[in-house]
């Protein structure tokens, strides 16, 4: 799945770097970063939550059935919300007012993310109809770029195509999910509502946090120094994140494994395997940076290529800080390292953007994100020596 999610995109980045420059592109990377803000409020962090309920109960059709039932529900009253919130951003915001059509095309982003299941296929460790659906939504996209975008003018039918790809995905996913694993809407329950809040409050504010000093790096970048900058920012992170693209998902994956079954001795191979392949590809990228920048995405993007050195350095942190996370500190009962680490480090980076603002460069905003990922590394790695302490004297009690 994280193939087509890696290879996919990436045939599309050449060609869309070119046509529509780095202008352009960086408004589309605005509408995107946007997008992400108002899924996150969405998703109230079930993608946590709620695939460990659902591994835990996953014998339990009626219990299924509710929690799949209700979290929709809320789902539902918090798109509301978040239409709401766009259009009051779009119309008070005067750079997002200038591309207003492209922010609301992109409004379909959020819609299919929230269609998909992809907590239900995670707790029930099944993610071959989520592969299906990748390949079908990113194929559909993938093609559709290609056909559509002609030129710089463009640009605002890239997000409207994102769009149609994620709800396409969307409505695949919830059919596999009726129709392999026969869940049933059930009536609203009150009771179940407020038990799964209650739940995903800590993980929606780490999601939360996260968002705010990964995806509003760019957003920042464009409202600050222009839409060019936004550009070549979002150009260097989206190498990075192609870099970094299989571990988050290797630890979504590993997530409900290690909330069943605590195999300490796998997730630590898995951790030190992990570690030495991202050290691997980070040195490779940093030497052959500007040969890469110019590969992907043309001459335009040239001053791309120093930012994404420093983003070879930041996925030495970013890696191991996903990993200690999630799979390991938050299925072991450790969830408050795991997630106000990133509520500490991002509020505290969206401070340092405010007090810095009128002399933010791009380059800045990247040893910003240094610091603040270096913040979440050294808490998440406090709380892995004590969990790890406290395990050890429960074997010794045995």
């Amino acid at each position: 799945m994280q193939g087509v999610n890696l290879v996919l995109p990436f045939l599309t980045l050449p060609y869309l770097g070119r046509v529509l420059g780095a202008e352009k592109y960086g408004v589309v990377l605005m509408v995107y970063a946007v997008m992400q803000y108002l899924f996150v409020l969405c998703d109230y962090g079930f993608n946590l939550s709620a695939t460990k309920d659902v591994s835990i109960f996953r014998e339990d059709k009626e219990k299924i059935d509710r929690i799949f039932s209700n979290i929709y529900y809320i789902k539902l009253v918090l798109v509301l919300l978040a239409v709401a919130v766009l259009a009051i951003s779009v119309y008070s915001i005067e750079d997002l007012k200038t591309h207003k059509v492209a922010y609301f095309l992109g409004f379909g982003i959020v819609i299919g993310q929230v269609l998909n299941p992809v907590w239900f296929f995670q707790g029930m460790e099944n993610m071959k109809y989520m592969t299906r659906v990748n390949v079908i939504a990113k194929g559909l996209f993938t093609a559709l770029i290609f056909i559509v975008i002609k030129s710089e003018s463009d640009y605002f039918k890239v997000p409207l195509l994102y769009s149609i790809g994620f709800i396409v995905g969307g409505l695949f996913s919830m059919y596999y999910a009726f129709r392999y694993f026969e869940v049933k809407f059930t009536r609203p329950d009150v009771q179940e509502i407020k038990r799964l809040l209650g739940n995903s409050t800590q993980y929606f504010l780490s999601r939360s946090a996260a968002a705010l000093y990964t995806s509003s790096n760019t957003f920042i970048a464009g409202l600050a120094l222009g839409n060019y900058f936004a550009g070549i920012f979002g150009a260097a992170e989206k190498i990075f994140m192609a870099m970094t693209v299989v571990y988050a998902p290797l630890g979504d994956a590993l997530y409900p494994y290690m909330a069943k079954k605590r195999n300490l001795k796998l997730f630590k191979k898995i951790l030190v395997t992990v570690i030495s392949l991202n050290t691997i590809v980070a040195i490779g990228v940093f030497f052959l940076s500007n040969w890469i920048v110019l590969l992907i995405f043309g001459p335009d993007f040239s001053d791309s290529a120093n930012l994404l050195r420093i983003f070879c350095v930041l996925a030495l942190l970013f890696v191991p800080a996903v990993m200690i996370g999630y799979p390991f500190l938050g299925a072991l009962g450790k969830e408050k390292y795991a997630n106000y680490s990133v509520v500490f480090a991002s509020v505290l980076h969206v401070v340092l953007l405010g007090v810095l603002y009128k002399y933010l460069t791009v380059n800045r905003i990247v040893y910003l994100l240094l610091f603040t990922q270096t913040i979440v590394l050294v808490i998440r790695l406090f709380g892995a020596k004590k969990l790890i302490l406290e395990l050890n004297g429960e074997n010794e009690g045995s």
